[in-house]
């Protein structure tokens, strides 16, 4: 794999709450936790949280929670998916100062760096939901 993004993005699997049916065909997963992959407190991680859905409540995007967490779960970000187009999707995830954010394309799931806007293919969408 590429060393544009740490290794660890590569195994994420993803926990799904409240999501619409059907599916949409395109959504971006973004969290606001641990930016540029640094260790925040629990309570400066939920502060950006809720500013993060705050700003989706205030643009009228359909969101929904998305987390992510490592094969075994011990590494756990609450995010959220987005239904809204990749660019809105990168903007969001710069303002939160993320190095990437995750876009789902009918069941093809990519990472897009935040800051360079490389994109990498990673697997099927459905084979990491938990």
């Amino acid at each position: 794999m590429s060393s544009t993004f740490p290794a660890c993005y590569y195994d994420t699997r993803f926990r799904i709450e409240g999501a619409p049916t059907p599916w949409p065909d395109t959504c971006a997963i973004i969290t606001a936790w641990n930016p540029m992959d640094r260790c925040w407190s629990r309570k400066m991680n939920v502060a950006a949280d809720h500013r993060l859905r705050r700003l989706l409540e205030r643009q009228h995007l359909k969101h929904f929670r998305a987390s992510g967490q490592s094969p075994d779960g011990s590494h756990q970000e609450p995010g959220w998916a987005i239904v809204t187009n990749l660019g809105n999707a990168l903007k969001i995830g710069k303002r939160y100062k993320q190095r990437a954010i995750w876009w789902v394309v009918d069941d093809e799931l990519q990472l897009h760096s935040c800051l360079t806007g490389h994109q990498e293919t990673v697997a099927g969408f459905a084979q990491r939901m938990v």
